[in-house]
C-alpha cells in the first residue's frame, strides 16, 4: 500500500457532505454546486453526439487528441480573447484535462521535481496540500490574515523562499476566503516569481464570479513564460460532473504537460469536449452566465446580510468573489457555550450539523489560519438558503 496515501485522512468536507446525503433532512451548504445547469447548446450537441452511431464508429467515438479536441481548444482560446484580450495558440498553449483538478496535478508535476516546494496561502483550498504531498513535493504554507481579507503578500512569500522553492499556487476568486487577487497584485506576484525562477499556478475556476473587482488571468499578465492558468467549466456552466478543465501555459510547459497527460489518461471524453465547445461558442450561453452570476450574488448578499444579524455572527461580510462565505464563528461558539476540543470551526460545524441540521465545512480543513471559521456555500437556490437561515435563527 502507498504509505503517503494511507497517512492522509479523508477531508472533512467530504465526510460532512456524505453525512448530509445519508440524512435527507440536512441542508447542505458544504459544496459549491450552482443551482443552474448547463446551457441548452451543451445539451443539444451532446444529445446529437450520443445518438445511435450505426455500424461505423464516428470520429467522436474515438480518442480525442491528447491535448484536447481542436474544436474545444479553439473555443477556449476565443474565451481568453474576448474576456482577457489575449491571443492564445490553441495548438501550443492549451491542454484540455479531466477538470481543473486534473490540470492542477499535471501542472505541479510538470514544473517541479520530487522534494521541491510549493508555496500557497493559509487558508487554501483543501485538495492542494494532499495533491502536492502525494506527488512527493513539499507544501509551504504562507499565513494570511482576515484583517486584510486574506491577501497573499510578496514580502511574506519572500520570507518563506528556499533553494527548493519552485511554485506559488494562487486561487482567485479564492476558496474558501472569497478573496479576489486584483490585477496589480497578480502582476506583482508574476514579477516576484520571474525574479526567483518560480512558476505561478493560478486556479481561476471561479473567474466569472467576481463582484466589483475585475478578474485577471495570469495568462494575460505573465510576460516571462512562468504563468500557468487552470480553469474549468464546472462552475461556469454548472457541469461539475462532466469533468472538463484545461491549463494555459507557455509552449514549453504545455508540451511537457501533454506528455504527462497522455501517460496518465490518454485523453478526455471526446463527445463531452465537443458539447463544451458548442456551449463556449454560444453567445446566449455567455449571457445566461452573466444572469446566473448576478442571481448568485443577489441571493448571497441577502443570505449573508441575514446571517450577520444572528448573535455572534455580526462580522459576516459578503466576499469579493466566488460563492463561499468564510464566517468567523469564535463569538458564536462563546455565546452558545459550545465545547471546543480541537478548533472552534470544527466544534461549530459539528454543532450546526447535529443540532441545526445545517452542514458547513470547518475552516481548519483549509489550514491553521482558518480554525476560527466555517465555510458556507451560497451557490444553491434561494429556497435552500432561506431554510438554512430559518434553522440558524432557531
Amino acid at each position: 500500500m502507498n504509505g503517503a496515501l494511507s497517512a492522509l485522512a479523508p477531508h472533512s468536507s467530504k465526510r460532512i457532505s456524505e453525512y448530509a446525503q445519508r440524512h435527507p433532512g440536512t441542508i447542505d451548504l458544504t459544496v459549491g454546486l450552482p443551482s443552474f445547469g448547463p446551457p441548452r447548446s451543451f445539451g443539444e450537441r451532446l444529445a446529437v453526439l450520443s445518438g445511435s452511431p450505426g455500424e461505423s464508429a464516428r470520429p467522436e467515438d474515438r480518442y480525442a487528441h491528447s491535448r484536447g479536441a481542436i474544436e474545444l481548444r479553439a473555443a477556449i482560446a476565443q474565451v481568453y480573447r474576448s474576456e482577457q484580450g489575449i491571443d492564445l495558440d490553441p495548438d501550443t498553449q492549451l491542454l484540455v484535462t479531466n477538470g481543473a483538478a486534473g490540470a492542477l496535478w499535471i501542472a505541479v508535476l510538470t514544473v517541479t521535481e520530487p522534494g521541491d516546494e510549493v508555496l500557497l496561502a493559509d487558508p487554501a483550498y483543501m485538495i492542494y496540500p494532499p495533491m502536492i504531498e502525494l506527488l512527493g513535493r513539499r507544501v509551504v504554507r504562507v499565513p494570511t490574515s482576515a484583517a486584510d481579507g486574506f491577501a497573499l503578500h510578496v514580502p511574506d512569500l519572500r520570507k518563506h523562499l528556499t533553494e527548493r522553492s519552485r511554485v506559488v499556487l494562487v486561487n482567485s476568486p479564492g476558496n474558501p476566503t472569497g478573496r479576489v487577487t486584483g490585477g496589480g497584485e497578480l502582476a506583482d506576484l508574476c514579477t516576484f516569481a520571474s525574479e526567483h525562477g518560480l512558476y505561478v499556478i493560478h486556479d481561476e475556476v471561479l473567474d466569472r464570479f467576481a463582484y466589483g473587482i475585475e478578474h485577471r488571468s495570469v495568462a494575460a499578465l505573465d510576460h516571462h513564460g512562468h504563468g500557468i492558468a487552470v480553469n474549468s467549466l464546472s462552475k461556469r456552466f454548472g457541469v461539475s460532473g462532466w469533468r472538463i478543465g484545461w491549463m494555459v501555459g507557455s509552449p514549453a510547459v504545455i508540451a511537457e504537460a501533454a506528455k504527462a497527460h497522455t501517460f496518465f489518461m490518454l485523453a478526455v471524453s471526446h463527445a463531452v469536449q465537443l458539447a463544451a465547445a458548442a456551449a463556449l461558442r454560444d453567445p446566449e450561453a455567455d449571457g445566461e452566465l452573466s444572469v446566473h452570476a448576478a442571481e448568485i450574488q443577489r441571493h448571497g448578499e441577502r443570505f449573508l446580510a441575514d446571517v450577520a444579524q444572528l448573535p455572534g455572527l455580526g462580522g459576516t461580510a459578503f466576499p469579493d468573489g466566488g460563492f463561499y462565505a468564510f464566517v468567523d464563528v469564535g463569538e458564536f461558539a462563546r455565546l452558545r457555550g459550545i465545547h471546543v476540543e480541537d478548533s472552534i470551526g470544527s466544534a461549530v460545524a459539528e454543532y450546526l450539523l447535529h443540532e441545526c441540521g445545517v452542514a458547513v465545512v470547518p475552516g481548519s480543513a483549509f489550514g491553521r489560519a482558518g480554525e476560527r471559521f466555517v465555510r458556507m456555500s451560497f451557490a444553491g437556490g434561494p429556497g435552500q438558503l432561506d431554510r438554512a437561515l430559518e434553522r440558524l435563527a432557531e
